[in-house]
């Protein structure tokens, strides 16, 4: 299964029981601005020491259950009454793997988009996207976006990381595509009235340290140079003819600004989320091989966990989860 990109047509909501509801007031918002419906679903995950607990309460363990859901339904109920009073939305408590319930949900309710809280790391004063959060970046057939308790609900400044590098790509249309869709995505959450996306694009120029070595004393120095100005003139050649493309496409979209800089993608989307002060990064994630672009398995993982704020991940088109393909 794999969903299209543009505007989102049915939103899913992970709520949970917590006194602020980031991820279902940053979708409600979403959803008002593109016109979308919107579910909500909440998720009790059985404890591994049911058995324990059901013999020392006395409870039947299906019973003990039953309690949690209608406990979890009552106190996100109340949440969501107190956020949409005049938007009624059903809450759907599933009951097993979260991970695993908002997938399903997704798959059987036609769900295009997912927002959700992003886990807290237990003693340190940061998020990082961990157990339910890198099973859905793996895993969930749709965008995801991973919000922070303190972040904007209407994002402003978004960054969009894109690889132009199409041509050392194994599959360069679906790279291609990806591309389109990251950006794609990033405008449709930035909603704010002054909002902007910079399309980040990592680079470098990997054959500089071998036109040092074969070029001659005082001829190294300006061949290194013209070889790096000549990749960056091909880099910002393939931005301008991105832009134009999606320009062309029609699609009102906020303010893009192109972004160029040269390092490792690990870096560079780290430092210059920091930089723009970024709401949200939106980069695409690649839960296979064949595609040698720069987010592929542990390296997009490692961008991820390494970013301060909040991410949206973006699958290629024609994804379909591990989940489903059995």
């Amino acid at each position: 299964m794999t969903v299209g990109h543009g505007k989102p047509r049915k939103i899913l909501a992970v709520a949970d029981t917590g006194a602020t509801q980031i991820a279902v007031e940053s979708a409600l918002t979403l959803a008002e601005r593109h016109d979308a419906s919107l579910e909500v679903i909440a998720c009790v995950e059985p404890p591994n020491d049911l058995s324990i607990l059901s013999r020392l309460s006395g409870e039947d363990p299906d019973r003990l259950i039953e309690q949690a859901v209608e406990q979890t339904r009552k106190e996100v109920g109340a949440r969501l009454a107190e956020i949409a009073p005049d938007r009624p939305v059903d809450v759907s408590v599933s009951v097993g793997k979260a991970y695993l319930e908002i997938i399903r949900h997704v798959v059987a309710s036609g769900c295009d988009f997912v927002v959700k809280k992003a886990e807290p790391l237990s003693g340190i004063d940061r998020f990082l996207f961990a157990s339910t959060d890198q099973h859905l970046l793996r895993k969930c057939p749709c965008p995801v976006w991973l919000q922070t308790p303190t972040a904007p609900r209407r994002p402003r400044r978004v960054l969009a990381a894109v690889d132009l590098d199409t041509a050392d790509a194994d599959e360069p249309e679906t790279l291609a595509a990806l591309n389109t869709r990251v950006v794609d995505a990033a405008c449709t959450i930035a909603v704010a009235q002054d909002a902007e996306v910079t399309v980040l694009h990592a680079w470098d120029a990997p054959g500089e340290g071998m036109v040092w070595a074969f070029s001659s004393g005082s001829n190294a120095r300006l061949s290194s140079d013209r070889y790096v100005n000549e990749v960056l003139g091909i880099r910002h050649r393939a931005m301008d003819r991105f832009l134009a493309q999606l320009r062309v496409a029609g699609t009102p979209r906020p303010r893009l600004v192109p972004r160029l800089v040269r390092g490792a993608p690990e870096t560079v989307i780290r430092e210059q989320s920091r930089a723009i002060g970024a709401d949200v990064v939106v980069m695409g994630t690649v839960a296979r091989t064949g595609l040698s672009g720069v987010f592929i398995g542990n390296t997009a993982e490692n961008i991820i966990n390494s970013l301060e704020c909040p991410i949206l991940a973006v699958k290629p088109e024609g994804f379909v989860s591990p989940l489903l393909s059995g």
